[in-house]
């Protein structure tokens, strides 16, 4: 029996972390069958540390694949190793919340058919709602930089064993380089209910953040705009929401308040690769602010669970 799901998990060392992910996946079975789903661990580790979980959780449909490859590739191949009808990829420290894995299952039997493209905003978007567009135009332009979310990316197997060899991967986000290939689709959607909790991962870092989104992902969207799939407009507003939503965020955490070990090596010129010095001064007065903005949509949040529940 083929499972409707795969959930792929690529990881780097993180043990404690990736243990409480697999535990959150395997402990809400009551309405699913392990028949219906897949936990994929590719490790790229040089030690294969994390298969001494997959020895200790001895469950059937849990599978561990050593991979020898460089940093975000893994997503590619912790992807390339599931057998399910859907290939969604989940990071080692993105745990499933109660009645999750069901909700996902029985979605996506919904959408088998037709293999609508689907990706999980879990929240990012403030509308907790499952939005569908029927243009690829529109999908980039409502996901914006959640394109480059790696825990929010899925695609039908069909569609990645047709693309897997022909497609020029960035080697930062092969999740955003596999779905940029997918604007032939008639309809695509965007599930931003709340579906999982990350774990705290403390002083994450090890790569320039500025460069690798003001630069690297930029030049991915662009490149979709030089080949027609997306028009000038979504190009723009990528752009922006870019700058002034994430990487105004990010320059809080990693320069302001040293909340991370993100290397940033003269910001000012990164970000003057795609903008201009207008809008990076803007970034700046936006990064001042965003801890108060933060703080505002949490309390949207609380007051939104609170008349939910």
């Amino acid at each position: 029996m083929i499972p409707i799901l795969s959930i792929c998990i690529p990881t780097y060392n993180r043990l404690e972390i990736l243990r409480k992910t697999i535990e959150s996946i395997y402990k809400d079975l009551r309405e699913v069958s392990l028949d219906e789903f897949e936990v994929i661990i590719s490790d790229n580790s040089a030690k294969s540390t994390a298969q001494s979980l997959v020895e200790e959780f001895s469950y059937n449909n849990l599978y561990y694949y050593a991979t020898n490859c460089e940093g975000f590739m893994n997503s590619f191949y912790a992807l390339s190793y599931g057998h399910g009808l859907f290939l969604k990829l989940n990071n080692n420290y993105t745990m499933f919340r109660a009645g999750t894995l069901h909700q996902l299952i029985e979605q996506l039997k919904c959408l088998k058919t037709d293999k609508i493209q689907v990706i999980y905003t879990n929240g990012l978007k403030q509308s907790r709602k499952v939005q569908s567009f029927f243009s690829f135009d529109q999908y980039i332009a409502g996901l914006s930089y959640l394109s480059s979310w790696s825990a929010g990316y899925g695609m039908w197997k069909e569609d990645f064993d047709r693309i897997k060899d022909k497609v020029t991967l960035d080697k930062y986000f092969p999740q955003t380089s596999l779905l940029l290939t997918q604007y032939y689709k008639k309809k695509f959607i965007i599930d931003d209910r709340i579906f999982f909790d990350d774990q705290h991962v403390p002083k994450k870092g090890g790569y320039d953040i500025f460069k690798v989104f003001s630069i690297d992902f930029v030049k991915l969207i662009k490149k979709a705009y030089n080949d027609g799939t997306i028009s000038k407009g979504t190009l723009q507003k990528v752009k922006s929401d870019l700058l002034y939503k994430y990487l105004s965020s990010r320059y809080f955490k990693t320069v302001i308040a040293h909340l991370d070990n993100f290397e940033h090596h003269n910001i000012k010129k990164t970000i003057l690769t795609f903008y201009t010095y207008p809008q990076y001064l803007l970034m700046l007065f936006f990064s001042i602010i965003s801890p108060f903005m933060a703080l505002y949509r949490k309390l949207i949040n609380l007051i939104y669970n609170k008349f939910k529940g």
